[in-house]
C-alpha cells in the first residue's frame, strides 16, 4: 500500500518497481535500511509556532482547517509592539481526518525529525518506535499493534496536514535568517510509506522523507532546538501511546528547564494531564500517567538526570513534581 500518492514515489525511490514485483519485499526493505544507523540523540524543535500547532484545540483546529489564517506573538517590542508570524493549516486534497495534533504525533515528528538530521532518508516503523521508547538499536523490540497503529496513524496526520507560515517581522525585528523574510509551506512531514503487510505477514513499513519538515527549517533560522540522550526514555514498564507521550513530554520539559535558567524546575500534573489532552478524563486514568512519571523520575535518578525530586501535595490533590535544577552535560 503506497500512502501520499501525490509524491512522485518512481522517482525517489529508485526500487520501488522492484519492490512491487518482489515476492520477498521484505529483503528489499533489509537491504534498503541494512546501512541505517538509527539517530541515538533526539532532536524537538521548540520554536512558539510548533508548541501552538501541537497543543491547538478542536475549535481552532476546526477554524484552520476551515481557512482560518491564526497569528502567534513571536515577542513584544516597544517601538513596533507584538511582533506576530502567521500561519494556516490544511488538510491535503482527499485527507478528511479533523482531529487536533496530540504530543504523540509532535514526538512521532521528532523522531524523523531527529533521522533527518542524521542523515538518514529512510525509517522504518520499528525504528520510530525504538526512538520514541529509547530502545535505539534494539532489534528485538518491536511495537505491538496498538503502538504500531498509533505509530501509522500519526505519520498519516503529519504527511497530510499542511502548514502555511511567513516570519517576515521576526526576522525583521530579531534578526533572524540574516533578517530576511522566511516563509514556508509544505506537509509538517514531507514523506511518503509503504506498508508491506498484506504482502509479506510483517508488521514493518518503511518511510522516505522527501524533504527537510518545514518546521524543522523555521527552528533551524530561529536557532530553537532542543537535544538529548534518547536512550534516556528506555525505562522498564509498558509503552502505551500515552506512556511514551507523557515521558517524551516529561523529558521535553526538563531539557528545557535545563536550557532555561527562568524556567521553574517544576512539572506540574495538569499541564501534562493538558498536554495529553486527559485533563477531563476518569481518575484511574490520570491517577496511571502521574504513576507513570513518578516512575520516570525515579528512572532519571538512576541515570543522574536529576538527583533527587518531590511529589508536592496542595491538600489532598497531588499537584506537581519538584526537583533540583539539572545541570547541562
Amino acid at each position: 500500500m503506497i500512502q501520499n500518492p501525490t509524491i512522485p514515489v518512481s522517482s525517489l525511490f529508485p526500487s520501488f518497481a522492484d519492490v512491487l514485483v518482489s515476492e520477498n519485499p521484505l529483503a528489499i526493505i533489509h537491504k534498503i535500511t541494512g546501512g541505517l544507523r538509527p539517530s541515538k540523540i533526539r532532536v524537538e524543535i521548540n520554536d512558539k509556532l510548533a508548541k501552538v500547532i501541537f497543543k491547538l484545540s478542536d475549535e481552532g483546529t476546526d477554524e484552520l482547517l476551515g481557512g482560518k489564517t491564526f497569528e502567534i506573538v513571536e515577542t513584544r517590542n516597544r517601538k513596533l509592539g507584538e511582533v506576530t508570524t502567521a500561519y494556516k493549516i490544511l488538510n491535503a486534497a482527499g485527507y478528511q481526518v479533523l482531529r487536533p495534533f496530540t504530543m504523540f504525533d509532535r514526538f512521532v515528528l521528532a523522531v524523523c525529525i531527529s533521522e533527518w538530521l542524521k542523515g538518514n532518508r529512510y525509517t522504518t516503523v520499528a525504528i520510530i518506535y525504538r526512538a520514541l521508547t529509547g530502545k535505539i538499536g534494539r532489534s528485538d523490540a518491536k511495537p505491538s499493534v496498538a503502538q504500531r497503529k498509533a505509530i501509522i496513524e500519526s505519520l498519516e496526520i503529519l504527511m497530510s496536514r499542511i502548514v502555511d507560515y511567513g516570519a517576515e517581522d521576526v526576522c525583521k525585528v530579531m534578526g533572524y535568517n540574516d533578517g530576511n523574510p522566511f516563509v514556508g509551506k509544505a506537509p509538517l512531514l514531507p514523506a511518503a510509506y509503504i506498508d508491506f503487510s498484506e504482502v509479506s505477514g510483517d508488521n514493518d513499513t518503511l518511510i522516505f522523507f522527501t524533504d527537510a519538515p518545514p518546521l524543522l527549517k523555521m527552528a533551524e533560522v530561529k536557532k530553537q532546538l532542543v537535544s538529548y540522550d534518547a536512550t534516556l526514555l528506555d525505562m522498564l514498564g509498558q509503552n502505551t501511546p500515552m506512556n511514551i507521550a507523557a515521558k517524551n513530554y516529561t523529558m521535553l520539559r526538563i531539557q528545557e528547564i535545563i536550557l532555561h535558567k527562568q524556567l521553574t524546575p517544576t512539572i506540574t500534573f495538569f499541564d501534562v494531564f493538558k498536554k495529553l489532552r486527559i485533563e477531563n478524563a476518569d481518575n484511574k486514568t490520570k491517577l496511571r500517567v502521574r504513576e507513570f512519571m513518578i516512575a520516570f523520575f525515579e528512572h532519571l535518578k538512576t541515570k543522574s538526570i536529576v538527583k533527587s525530586f518531590e511529589v508536592i501535595k496542595h491538600g489532598n490533590t497531588f499537584y506537581s513534581i519538584q526537583f533540583p535544577r539539572p545541570k547541562k552535560s
